[in-house]
């Protein structure tokens, strides 16, 4: 095994465990929004500790997509490459946006942006593991 390898396989098993953490408390946060909701159906008050202000307000559900006008989520991307570390992902580029753009389009766009010379592919993503970019 080459040091190459060894850091290619260290990096994806980092990856793993990032995505294998974010999962585990997506599945924590839709448990306990059903005690919560198991709680109020049950008893008709809102669950103990329970802000009083989420009791009232609706849950949140997915925002509706606007349509953005033609480049404007180019440039949405190129400032919230800003605030990406050097080494990223799309998780980490949604973070930064705000919100999650349609995945063809963002993926078109990164790699307008690697054919421009602004990013490169750090390391290819398989299966659930996404793929790595590398600002220039």
């Amino acid at each position: 095994m080459t040091r190459d390898e060894y850091e290619q396989r260290r990096q994806g098993l980092e990856e793993q465990l990032r995505a294998g953490i974010d999962l585990l408390q997506a599945a924590h946060a839709e448990q306990v929004r059903a005690l919560n909701l198991l709680w109020m159906s049950a008893s008709g008050e809102p669950p103990p500790g329970l802000p009083r202000s989420a009791e009232t307000a609706e849950p949140a559900g997915p925002e509706e997509p606007r349509r953005r006008r033609a480049g404007e989520l180019g440039d949405e991307v190129c400032a919230a490459l800003e605030r990406c570390p050097d080494v990223f992902d799309r998780t980490d580029l949604c973070r930064a946006l705000g919100y999650e753009p349609n995945r063809g389009t963002l993926f078109r766009l990164l790699g307008e942006l690697k054919a421009e010379g602004l990013l490169a592919i750090e390391t290819r993503g398989s299966g659930r593991v996404g793929t790595r970019y590398r600002k220039l």
